[in-house]
């Protein structure tokens, strides 16, 4: 049978159907080309360095602004201490215009005690001095009444007693020790004993330190507060007592009843001997030939030292000039052979000279020498500079002083109690 089968149509090829629906087929990676990588590197290149320019930028704009910050605040700082230093120089010309009539005010009070014109006050002369440092701040009535009040005190601690070694130990246990004060039988206050004050005990930083109102107030004070306000309560106790001076010291001495002095130590409350200021080494036998040292003082002299006084503080307030002068003058008429008084005047009269020298351009000391206007203000100079020597003056050091001061070996200590004793025994008697 013959089948009639459609002939066979030419056979075809398959195709796989394209299924990116007209998107262009990715290309494979191609290898960069030697100009390609030289423009990306150089393209890098330019945005370091362009970043690098961008941040010295920012460094330098920041550097800027902190040099601005730092003259901006520079200049308000300058115009902030030139504003301190104008109001300064006015309060300064006020506190001078003001606070140098207490300086003449004290002086005349002084000069009228000693030539008579007014009655001697040895407590007013005391304060005027002070109080002319503290440009009147001070209160008389209140430092009086602080003397009085420990007086009180004292004539209490003797109780029925009233002899002269009674009232010396009264005066003597207010100073070393710590004493209850009672009202009605209740004890209402304590006053503490008096120390001595290592620190500035020269005043050359701060003056007040040597005042008898800054020992009452702190219940410290050094070798000159000491002795003069012992010397001001054993005045209004009856107590008999002198001031006398050592080399940069001062001390008390004590009269009993048969005319016995005994040398009071106030700066460690014992009695010593003259041995015990001969042993410094600083006392030469002109000083005491010349009662300079070691010498009771009288009443003008004490009053003369406080013009000493005035002319020292007068000079840390303002300097040396005529004024310190005209205190030493004062004070030495009345107390001659005084060592604190010469120098006075003589580092006054240094002081001009030195003024006058530089106003003249500071010449050699021949030139000096030569220099009209110099020769007067030198020939001063040397004649105080000689007037100190004479009296046997010799400056004892500060760290001489202090090591001395601290000297109390057991021999002292010993004659200490001794000289007690006795002062004791007689004054019973």
């Amino acid at each position: 049978m013959v089948l009639n089968l459609p002939a066979a149509s030419p056979a075809q090829t398959w195709q796989l159907p394209a299924t990116d629906l007209g998107v262009p087929k990715p290309m494979g990676p191609r290898l960069p080309t030697p100009g390609q990588f030289t423009n990306e590197h150089e393209a890098r290149i330019r945005a370091r360095n362009a970043a690098s320019v961008e941040a010295d930028l920012r460094e330098y704009a920041d550097r800027q602004a902190q040099q601005d910050s730092l003259i901006k605040e520079a200049s308000q700082d300058h115009i902030r201490i030139e504003h301190e230093r104008r109001e300064q120089a006015e309060f300064s010309a006020q506190f001078e215009a003001h606070n140098k009539p207490q300086f003449e005010a004290a002086y005349q009070a002084l000069a009228e005690m000693l030539d008579g014109r007014r009655t001697v006050n040895l407590p007013l002369a005391v304060f005027v001095v002070e109080n002319s440092y503290a440009a009147g701040e001070l209160n008389y009535a209140a430092f009086k009444a602080d003397l009085d009040e420990l007086v009180t005190i004292c004539r209490n601690l003797g109780g029925t007693n009233d002899s002269p070694a009674a009232r010396f130990m009264a005066l003597h246990r207010l100073m070393t020790d710590t004493v209850q004060v009672s009202y009605a039988g209740k004890v209402v206050a304590q006053h503490l004993s008096y120390r001595y004050d290592f620190t500035d005990f020269r005043g050359q930083k701060d003056y007040s330190k040597l005042f008898v109102t800054k020992l009452l107030r702190t219940n410290s004070g050094q070798c000159h507060s000491l002795p003069l306000l012992y010397k001001l309560l054993a005045d209004q106790l009856g107590v008999k007592t002198y001031i006398s001076l050592a080399p940069n010291h001062s001390y008390i001495q004590v009269l009993d009843d048969r005319g016995e002095l005994y040398s009071y130590e106030t700066t460690n409350h014992r009695f010593v001997t003259d041995s015990y200021y001969m042993s410094t080494g600083y006392i030469k036998a002109a000083a005491l030939k010349n009662r300079s040292y070691l010498d009771t003082l009288t009443t003008k002299e004490v009053l003369a030292c406080r013009l000493f006084d005035l002319g020292l503080a007068y000079e840390h307030r303002y300097g040396s000039d005529d004024f310190v002068r005209k205190c030493g003058l004062l004070g030495l008429r009345y107390y001659p052979q005084s060592v604190l008084g010469r120098m006075s005047v003589h580092n006054a009269t240094l002081a001009a000279f030195s003024q006058a020298w530089t106003a003249a351009g500071k010449p050699s000391e021949d030139v000096a020498h030569r220099t009209p206007a110099l020769q007067p203000l030198w020939a001063e100079v040397t004649k105080w500079a000689q007037a100190v020597r004479e009296v046997g003056h010799e400056e004892m050091p500060p760290e001489q002083y202090a090591r001395w001061l601290n000297a109390t070996n057991q021999e002292q200590a010993r004659q200490a109690a001794q000289r007690a004793t006795q002062f004791e025994q007689t004054a019973r008697k």
